[in-house]
C-alpha cells in the first residue's frame, strides 16, 4: 500500500514572509500557533493590510482550490507554526479528517457572509447618498463618513483584485 501524503509543519520567525503576492503555489495553511497578516504590495509605499489571522485559522485556501497565483503576501507577525497542505495532502483530509474539511468550509462560509454584509452595507450607503443628492439634501456627517470608509475600502479591494484597475 502506498504511503498517504502528509501535511508538512513549518515554523516562521516574526516578520518572515510565508509566501509572496503573485507567487504560484497551491497550498492551504493551518495556523497551529502564532499570527499571520496578509498584505498587498508588501514592503512598498502603497502597502495595504488586507487581513490579520490570530491563533487558530486557515488561509490560502482560495489559491489551493482555484489553482491561481497568490493575491497577497503572507507575513508571520510573531513566531508562527503552520501546517501546510498541498493538493494531495488536502485531498487526503476528505477521507481521514472530514471534520477538518468541514471546519475549513465553515470558515470560508463565514468569510462569504462577511462579504455579503459588506455588500449590503455598500448598497445602502450608495442608495442613501444618491437619494440625498437627488433630493438636494445635505448628507449627514455619519453618511459622509460611511461613504469615505466605503470608498477607501473598495479602492484597496480593487487594487488587490486588479493590480492596475485603479491608481
Amino acid at each position: 500500500m502506498d504511503a498517504m501524503p502528509e501535511a508538512q509543519e513549518r515554523t516562521f520567525k516574526k516578520g518572515e514572509v510565508i509566501y509572496r503576492e503573485n507567487q504560484y503555489e497551491m497550498c492551504l495553511y493551518d495556523i497551529l500557533y502564532g499570527s499571520v497578516s496578509l498584505y498587498q504590495h508588501y514592503g512598498e509605499p502603497e502597502e495595504t493590510l488586507i487581513k490579520a489571522y490570530e491563533g487558530d485559522g486557515y488561509f490560502g485556501e482560495l489559491e489551493l482550490v482555484e489553482a491561481r497565483p497568490r493575491t497577497a503576501t503572507a507575513v508571520a507577525t510573531e513566531r508562527t507554526i503552520v501546517k501546510v497542505y498541498d493538493r494531495e495532502s488536502f485531498a487526503e483530509l476528505f477521507s481521514r479528517r472530514p471534520s477538518m474539511v468541514l471546519a475549513i468550509m465553515q470558515q470560508m462560509s463565514a468569510r462569504i457572509r462577511e462579504l455579503q454584509r459588506d455588500y449590503n452595507d455598500a448598497c445602502r450607503i450608495v442608495s442613501e447618498s444618491l437619494e440625498a443628492e437627488r433630493s438636494g439634501r445635505e448628507m449627514s456627517h455619519e453618511l459622509q463618513h460611511e461613504r469615505k470608509r466605503l470608498s477607501d475600502y473598495y479602492h484597496s479591494y480593487l487594487k488587490l483584485l486588479g493590480g492596475g484597475l485603479v491608481d
